[in-house]
């Protein structure tokens, strides 16, 4: 079976062939995998940024999204059959670094990270975890909120077909352009870049008294109006996110496309480009 794996923390990851099928266990199905998506964990993990955070046990296969379909159930699964085409994203650790989604067949358990995927396999394996920012956009939008959003002068057309109202020179003072178009301050603050509570501090100031602040790095704090959001693969939550992909609340734009075995260079274009949208891997 084609993967593509972290071997160790002392080679760089690559296309491995020779992988055994998954044994399909009671409770589990077997998919075989159509499309996955880049994100920045997956980064993390194959530059060995989780090290000595968390255990690792080889051959790591990189990848947690995913789009398929089911090629086998278990004797106790219910509720999918083979043929049934799936989506769903698969936890980082649980609870060690082991499993992914970059490979030709992938074992998930049929009670969670899994649910019926919409019309596009893509637009469902980019739209499990990803696109924290664009999604966001689309749903504060959709719930008729005037959205403000930090950008480059070439992402002002990409954020305002999100929904965008205003968007920020976000290598500005953000925080001062804020004040300046709502000096009373804003209702809500929902930060996907801060990665401490200093950091997070800096705009926290442009938040009204009783207003709302969401981070997904742990750093609203607590009290509240404070929300630390994180991911929360669920068969309800990715069957609330089916509905939503469906109906064209949110949409999920694909910059560009990479085969499985190129996957190396989809890693860094994620780290070396400005990206709109989502960076999605292919598998035949």
């Amino acid at each position: 079976m084609r993967a593509f794996t972290l071997d160790s923390f002392d080679s760089p990851p690559g296309l491995r062939e020779d992988l055994p099928t998954p044994e399909v266990g009671p409770g589990q199905l077997l998919v075989r995998v159509r499309a996955s998506s880049v994100n920045p964990v997956d980064a993390f993990i194959a530059g060995g940024a989780l090290k000595g955070m968390v255990e690792h046990e080889f051959p790591v296969v990189l990848g947690r999204d995913y789009a398929g379909v089911v090629e086998q159930a278990g004797s106790a699964a219910t509720g999918y059959a083979v043929g049934d085409e799936v989506f769903g994203f698969l936890p980082h650790a649980s609870p060690g670094v082991h499993d992914g989604t970059w490979a030709e067949l992938i074992l998930v358990s049929q009670d969670r990270s899994v649910a019926r995927r919409p019309a596009s396999s893509a637009v469902a394996a980019a739209g499990a975890s990803g696109g924290l920012g664009s999604f966001a956009v689309q749903l504060a939008a959709a719930a008729g909120a005037t959205v403000l959003a930090p950008g480059l002068p070439e992402d002002t057309d990409y954020l305002r077909g999100l929904g965008t109202a205003e968007v920020l020179d976000r290598n500005g003072d953000v925080a001062a352009q804020v004040r300046e178009r709502y000096p009373d301050g804003v209702d809500a603050l929902a930060d996907f870049a801060s990665g401490s509570p200093d950091q997070l501090h800096a705009y926290t100031a442009v938040v009204r008294d009783g207003g709302r602040i969401a981070s997904r790095a742990g750093a609203a704090g607590e009290g509240p109006g404070r929300t630390n959001v994180g991911a929360a693969p669920t068969t309800e939550n990715l069957d609330r996110l089916a509905g939503l992909l469906e109906d064209g609340t949110l949409s999920v734009p694909i910059q560009a496309s990479y085969p499985l075995a190129q996957v190396d260079q989809a890693l860094k274009d994620l780290a070396g480009q400005h990206t709109q949208g989502k960076l999605a891997v292919t598998l035949p």
